[in-house]
């Protein structure tokens, strides 16, 4: 009797979170789809090709800029391999990213990421920003170095690796504060 009991629970612990993962794939999958790029994705340099199998090649003071997301190098290569979406491998002394914060968002979300690296590879299918060669990454006042960092668009999460010899280095600022009225009668609580 109580293994059936405890069988019973297993089984409604299982469904009750079934549609729970279900909807949090979804709201994973909603929030990736909100933070690509809407409008156009512009591209300028000092020369650009257009290859054969729609491989662009650009050269000399790149930018690629949408509504949320800007890379600037010496060299790009972009490719679309589905509509409207596409892979840019970014090359400069250094390469560089900035993302717009969120608006209205709170916390991470609402803080602007900057970013550079030696090599910039991103993928806005699937939303990685892969960041190589003496890497440095800024949220708001926070900072990651490191010889790699990967950075996950819509989680604006951050991964990062130190190379041979080298760490990674995280600073973390501590918020601000609030002022305190010192009566003068002790320690405040």
């Amino acid at each position: 009797m109580r293994r059936t009991a405890e069988t019973i629970l297993l089984a409604v612990a299982l469904l009750a979170s079934a549609p729970a993962s279900a909807q949090a794939a979804e709201e994973t999958r909603a929030t990736l789809e909100s933070l690509r790029p809407t409008g156009p994705v512009t591209l300028t340099a000092d020369s650009a090709e257009w290859i054969e199998g729609g491989e662009m090649q650009y050269l000399g003071n790149v930018t690629l800029r949408s509504d949320t997301l800007t890379l600037r190098g010496d060299r790009m290569t972009v490719t679309q391999p589905d509509e409207g979406q596409f892979q840019a491998q970014v090359v400069g002394s250094p390469a560089q990213l900035d993302h717009a914060g969120t608006p209205g968002a709170q916390g991470a979300a609402a803080q602007a990421v900057s970013a550079r690296a030696t090599r910039i590879d991103y993928d806005s299918r699937a939303g990685v920003v892969r960041l190589s060669g003496n890497a440095r990454l800024q949220r708001g006042s926070d900072e990651v170095s490191g010889e790699q960092i990967e950075y996950i668009v819509s989680e604006r999460r951050v991964r990062a690796a130190g190379g041979t010899g080298s760490q990674v280095r995280i600073v973390i600022q501590p918020q601000a504060r609030s002022p305190r009225t010192d009566t003068g009668t002790g320690p405040a609580p």
